[in-house]
């Protein structure tokens, strides 16, 4: 909320500066402290060890200035829209957002608290589509809270087909997430196209006539319908991508 200057109430609870640098509030009763102690709070309520293969990690780091969902883009706090995506997390909620990506699969949200680092970037701030969520329960995706270093390593797999690569070329590494519930990571020259990423997924999972799917950004969503594109002009450097299976074939760029 650009040019803010009184202080924004979050659902009755959270206040924000409403200065340029989208930091908390601090001191009074509800400084930055109760914010993110109920956030933990509330999420442990409703914690659940998910075991299942069909799960997908989503990791929020909340910072001095801001929050960050999977290492993507710096989200400020004084974002209407971000304060809403924080308020359905804390009451047990999975955002719109999410829901638009992640559909029958287990959620497991781990929520790190990072509030006395300041988060460095020259990107701008990231401004999501939010809106109203729905409350978690046993046959929707559930929500963890611990705290960890980074994102979790990629499960192992078997027969991972190899990807040719230029060394004298960037690389760049692309987490992709399968609808099977498989997490890879695979290194790709940024020359590689979104067609070579198809085609990887294509023979770790081997075509099957009649199977089809999309691939798509997890945060935003993003549909990547040009594969003729390579990975840095769709802007895919260290992105996750998530394959989404479709009853009918998509018609892509040749």
């Amino acid at each position: 909320m650009k040019g803010l200057e009184n202080t924004q109430d979050l659902n009755g609870g959270w206040f924000f500066k409403g200065d340029s640098d989208g930091s908390l509030l601090n001191g009074g009763e509800h400084d930055e402290s109760t914010f993110f102690d109920s956030l933990f709070e509330e999420t442990q309520k409703i914690a659940a060890v998910t075991n299942g293969e069909n799960k997908a990690d989503i990791v929020i780091k909340l910072w001095k200035n801001g929050f960050t969902v999977n290492d993507e883009e710096i989200r400020s706090y004084t974002d209407v829209a971000n304060q809403q995506f924080l308020e359905s997390v804390r009451k047990g909620e999975l955002p719109l957002e999410l829901q638009k990506v992640f559909h029958e699969q287990e959620l497991d949200v781990k929520v790190e608290d990072k509030k006395d680092k300041v988060y460095l970037t020259t990107k701008p701030v990231f401004h999501p589509f939010s809106g109203r969520g729905y409350r978690l329960g046993s046959a929707t995706p559930r929500i963890t809270t611990e705290a960890q270093n980074g994102l979790k390593n990629a499960e192992k797999e078997t027969d991972i087909p190899s990807v040719l690569l230029n060394d004298l070329e960037p690389i760049t590494c692309i987490q992709i997430w399968l609808a099977d519930g498989r997490k890879l990571v695979q290194k790709f020259n940024l020359s590689h196209k979104i067609s070579h990423i198809r085609a990887f997924v294509e023979n770790i999972q081997g075509a099957t006539h009649g199977t089809f799917f999309t691939l798509a950004t997890s945060f935003p969503y993003r549909e990547l319908r040009d594969e003729t594109l390579n990975i840095q002009e769709a802007d895919l450097h260290n992105a996750v991508i998530v394959q989404r299976l479709s009853k009918i074939d998509t018609v892509r760029s040749s």
